[in-house]
């Protein structure tokens, strides 16, 4: 009898190992995934910065309205927050296709 009892809590034990195992293998997923979202539309961001610089960049600046460093400065910043707005609205998809690509790897 002492044998049955040794081998069932045996198992219990190796049940609530398993279980346990399990549980930590999907936190760190989902953590995993998190940080995978968070890069991924962080390089979205990056790109639509750059976007929007290149963008700006190919149109004329009168020489009456350039407001020299400060102004760059300011456009700088504004592109940045434009960025920002444009990935959280996610009209671009980038980081979605990003993410999706890199989850499945």
């Amino acid at each position: 009898m002492a044998i049955n009892r040794d081998l069932a809590q045996l198992q219990i034990k190796r049940n609530w190992t398993q279980s346990k195992q399990v549980k930590t293998t999907t936190e760190e997923q989902k953590q995993f995934n998190q940080k995978l979202k968070k890069a991924s539309d962080g390089f979205e961001e990056v790109f639509v910065h750059k976007l929007l610089q290149v963008m700006r960049s190919s149109t004329e600046k009168s020489g009456l309205l350039s407001g020299g460093r400060g102004e760059e400065i300011f456009r700088d910043m504004l592109d940045q927050n434009y960025s920002k707005i444009i990935t959280k609205s996610g009209a671009l998809g980038l980081s979605k296709v990003i993410y999706e690509n890199a989850k499945e790897k």
